[in-house]
């Protein structure tokens, strides 16, 4: 596109309500160079001109003003350089008579998305929708048997010589003939889109998500994106339907039950077959204990809550951990269960994955169970509760993420450590995550270290803990949050007591008043923190600093 020697005049520009322009990129002064006559034989240009694009009839050409010849100086008093190019977006250029009391005005699109606002001169109006949607158009020369008519920039040519939005389209159109990459119309942008809220099974495959914000199919993060399988967080695509398996503790029928439906469940986890690659259990709760299940190498397995119910899974009986995942590409998920008793560990992961969302360990402190044991084992803890176990979690290698989860009265008379344990380099993050209330084992309350050193960070979380809290040394290090050490258990009760409400089936709510609390703003939100608390429903602020540990105030 050449650069015009004169600043377009009034015609060349769109009015809008308010007093603002965009220029016109259909108008004859547009026209490429080296062209002689970009207007219809039998039409010249007039940059003073709006209607039919500045093109006017050969017979009034000697009636047009010499500033608005093509190349004929200035159109009159701007506030801009007369050498300056033109744009697209708003100017200060006034407008003539002419240009606000044509009958043929058209209706103009602001840059930032389309508006169903129009000029208050305007005295014919095209709307080819009926939605509520934007229904703007611009009239240009465009051919409507090319949707994409680049005479029409970000809007579609719906009609002959006629721009619209997506909203706009003809009938017998949709955006999927606009561009197959682009199928769903978002009718608040009016723009053609990858997927909608309303068109989310647009997305499939290794993107099954459709991203609210910027309707792009994304990989999926939850199990509840995926319906009634789960997600493979670490691939970010949902599980096949075609391996889905009810699972509800029960000793009656056990050998008529299809495990298919969830009238028709398995007895025990142990029933369900894992001959696909990847399998979804979806776990009902029941009086009776389901029994525990091994993943091996090269499967992966999501256990999921089915109903409202919260499932749980009893290893009281069982000799060894409730669940066990190891080998090379096994993956375990759990979500929404709730976990109690063991024999050495409630779950235990060798050189694979653990991913728990929305889950309970609950130890009863009985004897030195621990929550979770790790080798080698990349393990995800998001939104859960690891509480009265004889130990947290001690992990050798491997690495640790956690969020939004609460680590409370940790400790057995006979256990070897209390919350954390971490042994040989292992690499973790603990962010917006309470730890408290753990009880003194081998002289720490919460973080011990061995072996060679490991790198945890703790960011954003409320810990309290008798002195000391930790031996990690260099090795663990606090970003943000808040951390109280006190001289005994009844000092850290108190401390408590300041920083939070009464705590409700193990979750506690930091205290918010009139006046500043003791864990306001002491949390910085970074890329790759979680957007919501443990609660998943409070939005955890990503501009402004935030409350401390697992749950956002109420």
């Amino acid at each position: 596109m050449r650069t015009l020697s004169m600043m377009l005049g009034a015609g060349a520009l769109i009015g809008f309500a308010g007093g603002c322009f965009i220029t016109n990129t259909a108008h004859c002064g547009y026209h490429e160079n080296g062209a002689e006559n970009p207007c219809p034989v039998g039409f010249v240009c007039s940059a003073c001109a709006s209607a039919n694009n500045g093109c006017v009839p050969v017979s009034e050409a000697d009636a047009i003003e010499p500033s608005c010849r093509e190349g004929g100086g200035t159109t009159g008093p701007t506030t801009e350089s007369s050498t300056a190019d033109p744009t697209v977006g708003p100017t200060s250029m006034p407008t003539t008579t002419e240009t606000s009391t044509t009958d043929d005005t058209t209706i103009g699109v602001t840059t930032m998305g389309p508006t169903s606002t129009t000029d208050s001169t305007t005295t014919q109006t095209t709307e080819t929708s009926t939605t509520e949607a934007p229904s703007t158009t611009i009239e240009t020369m465009c051919d409507p048997g090319n949707l994409n008519d680049p005479n029409c920039g970000e809007q579609y040519c719906v009609a002959q010589n006629q721009c619209g939005w997506c909203t706009s389209l003809p009938e017998d159109k949709t955006c999927n003939d606009v561009n197959t990459a682009t199928p769903a119309c978002d009718e608040a942008s009016g723009l053609c889109v990858e997927c909608t809220e309303q068109e989310a099974q647009l997305c499939t495959g290794a993107t099954p998500t459709c991203d609210p914000e910027t309707h792009e199919c994304v990989p999926c993060t939850e199990h509840s994106q995926c319906g009634s399988t789960a997600c493979d967080i670490f691939e970010g695509s949902c599980f096949p339907e075609q391996s889905v398996f009810f699972v509800k503790g029960g000793k009656v029928d056990c050998q008529a039950k299809t495990g298919l439906t969830a009238d028709s469940p398995f007895c025990k986890l142990t029933d369900v077959p894992l001959d696909a690659a990847k399998t979804t259990v979806r776990l009902l709760a029941s009086n009776d204990a389901p029994g525990g299940l091994s993943v091996p190498a090269g499967k992966v397995v999501a256990i999921v809550k089915h109903n409202a119910g919260i499932p749980e899974i009893n290893g009281a009986n069982i000799l060894g951990p409730s669940l066990q995942v190891s080998g090379a590409g096994a993956r375990l998920y759990i979500s929404g269960v709730k976990l109690r008793f063991a024999q050495g560990a409630l779950v235990k992961c060798t050189g694979a994955r653990l991913y728990a969302h929305d889950s309970w360990w609950d130890g009863n402190n009985l004897n030195a169970a621990r929550g979770i044991e790790g080798s080698s084992c990349d393990v995800s803890i998001h939104r859960s509760r690891i509480v009265r176990c004889g130990a947290a979690m001690q992990l050798t290698a491997g690495s640790l993420w956690m969020e939004n989860s609460f680590v409370m009265e940790n400790g057995a008379n006979t256990a070897a450590h209390t919350a954390f344990n971490f042994v040989n380099a292992v690499q973790g993050t603990i962010t917006y995550s309470t730890i408290a209330r753990n009880r003194v084992i081998g002289g720490l309350s919460a973080f011990k270290c061995g072996g060679n050193p490991s790198t945890i960070t703790v960011r954003n979380s409320a810990v309290i803990g008798v002195n000391p809290i930790t031996d990690c040394g260099a090795a663990l290090s606090f970003v943000n949050g808040r951390v109280e050490e006190t001289a005994d258990e009844t000092a850290a009760n108190i401390v408590m007591n300041q920083w939070f409400n009464p705590g409700l089936e193990d979750v506690y709510t930091p205290r918010k008043s009139d006046n500043m609390d003791p864990l306001e703003d002491m949390a910085v939100w970074q890329e790759g923190d979680p957007r919501r608390d443990f609660s998943n429903e409070a939005v955890i602020p990503t501009e402004d600093p935030s409350f401390a540990g697992a749950r956002q105030p109420l």
